[in-house]
């Protein structure tokens, strides 16, 4: 909108001030191109490969009949008690469900306590009083109050103790996340395919206990990560598979450097030095694979209900998410862009690539939008607001498409979430060792405590942070001429009006010529 508005109204005598906004319309062909690129992928995902991918798996299955074991490792830190026990009752119905298998199907419960057991245990005889045609599931509990990462690594080491193959499954959930019915039917014969994908993961919504703009934002969120996962799933690879609900081949799940990147992963930072992930455990599961370059596949019609409870403000809660979600994508993908193409994928690869440029470009429009209202230029700021209003509103179209609702909140939660979560991502790159997690229980961590010299490192990165953004601002001032440096800048080297001497049959006659005359 505001390349348009020069082009329409920019006085002629300064009209070579274009060339400086064709800058913004590359960008916005980007953008629009990458997203336009993502929706196609994601429709031939959804509607072409992944269908034929299921008719594949289920003659697959009926070759070589069933996997050979099914186990479930759940973790659960004090949630509600009916939290609890709907997710638990969904969990063991889907398993009594299963037919054909030749082992009871397991399920290992690491809890925070007595009360959780409680609820888990109600939810197994609940789902023992009714018949169902497959295997009665069976369940163990373990304690584990050291955080999450520990808790899975509790788990895994159990499961190391049991004589789990490649033909066998088992699922890592968490204990806000309910399966809805089929959820297994659709993800276990994917795992007999001869591809011989080392993780599925599944899709999807949202159930929230609080404010109503708060679920907006949530099913928002959710269409959108379908969207995404549907595009890169085209590519027989993936950028996360979801702590909420994810499988694994028996093989992969029982490796002990499996166990160890999930319970212990360090990362390399120039300014911190070495630093743990506090959350992000599904980055490090990920992780692990993509190293290997491992297949992956994400299941569009495996719908699980995430629980989300709000204890806190709704809008602290909301930049929680934001910096644990974009603070595990930053974290984690520098490690993941060194791996190369190669073993990541070409377009996961650029994927990658283009997270950390896009926290960038997301800014220019309100950074552009807020300098030309402090220069009294509030015509540009009526133009780009429409421009956001017109072309979020085709984003969050998409979206719906895929996210299968429609509300009138998503367009305003949608720039607002792009601007927000791009500062977060600002902030979280010159601030990587500051954690947060709201999340079964509140957990901070600042690696920079323990570090030499800590407050000079700080301090530098406080410093870096405001450089880069006062350069941003800077460049986007002298683009859009707020500061007018373009037209000034070639005074600096031509200089003060220089005279021409013409040289005519041996007679030397002054001349002087301006050579940057008036146009």
């Amino acid at each position: 909108m505001l390349l348009a508005y020069y082009l329409l109204h920019i006085p002629r005598p300064i009209a070579r001030q274009r060339e400086f906004l064709i800058a913004f319309g590359l960008i916005g062909l980007w953008r629009w191109g990458w997203a336009g690129l993502h929706y196609v992928r994601a429709i031939v995902y959804r509607y072409w490969m992944y269908p034929r991918l299921q008719r594949r798996a289920l003659r697959a299955q009926r070759a070589r009949g069933p996997v050979r074991e099914v186990v479930v490792l759940a973790t659960t830190y004090h949630e509600d008690p009916w939290i609890t026990r709907t997710v638990f009752e969904s969990l063991f119905a889907e398993l009594a469900s299963l037919e054909g298998l030749p082992t009871r199907p397991r399920v290992v419960v690491v809890t925070g306590g007595a009360d959780d057991d409680a609820a888990v245990e109600k939810a197994h005889i609940a789902s023992l009083a009714v018949k169902r045609r497959g295997l009665v599931p069976e369940l163990l509990l373990l304690h584990g109050t050291d955080g999450k990462r520990p808790a899975i690594a509790k788990g895994l080491r159990e499961l190391a103790e049991w004589d789990l193959g490649p033909d066998s499954v088992v699922l890592l959930m968490d204990g806000d996340t309910q399966l809805r019915p089929g959820l297994f039917h659709k993800v276990l014969p994917l795992f007999r395919l001869p591809e011989g994908f080392a993780a599925v993961t599944t899709n999807e919504d949202g159930y929230t206990d609080g404010p109503a703009w708060f679920s907006e934002w949530i099913s928002l969120r959710f269409g959108q990560r379908h969207l995404s996962m549907c595009s890169l799933a085209l590519s027989r690879r993936l950028l996360c598979l979801t702590g909420r609900l994810s499988a694994f081949r028996g093989d992969v799940a029982t490796d002990p450097d499996f166990r160890r990147q999930i319970e212990v992963d360090r990362l390399d930072h120039w300014l911190y030095g070495q630093f743990e992930m506090l959350s992000g455990d599904d980055k490090s599961s990920w992780f692990y694979l993509a190293e290997r370059g491992q297949r992956m596949l994400y299941v569009p019609d495996a719908v699980a209900t995430t629980y989300e409870v709000v204890e806190v403000t709704a809008g602290r809660r909301a930049i929680a998410n934001l910096n644990r979600w974009s603070g595990n994508m930053l974290r984690n993908s520098w490690r993941a862009i060194r791996l190369g193409p190669w073993r990541m994928g070409m377009f996961p690869w650029l994927c990658l690539i283009d997270q950390r440029i896009a926290m960038w470009t997301c800014l220019i429009g309100p950074t552009a939008a807020m300098l030309a209202a402090l220069a009294g230029r509030f015509e540009w700021v009526a133009g780009y607001l429409l421009w956001v209003i017109v072309s979020r509103s085709l984003r969050v179209a998409a979206a719906c498409r895929h996210g299968r609702r429609v509300s009138a909140c998503y367009v305003p939660a949608q720039f607002l979430s792009e601007w927000v979560g791009s500062l977060v991502k600002l902030w979280v790159m010159f601030h990587p060792v500051k954690q947060q997690w709201f999340n079964r229980g509140r957990q901070f961590l600042d690696a920079s405590r323990q570090a030499t010299h800590r407050n000079l490192r700080r301090a530098l990165a406080y410093y870096l942070l405001g450089i880069s953004c006062a350069t941003f601002a800077l460049i986007i001032a002298m683009y859009l001429n707020l500061i007018p440096l373009w037209r000034e800048l070639p005074l600096a080297w031509r200089g003060r009006a220089a005279s021409v001497w013409r040289v005519d049959q041996g007679t030397a006659a002054p001349e002087r010529r301006e050579l940057f005359g008036a146009e």
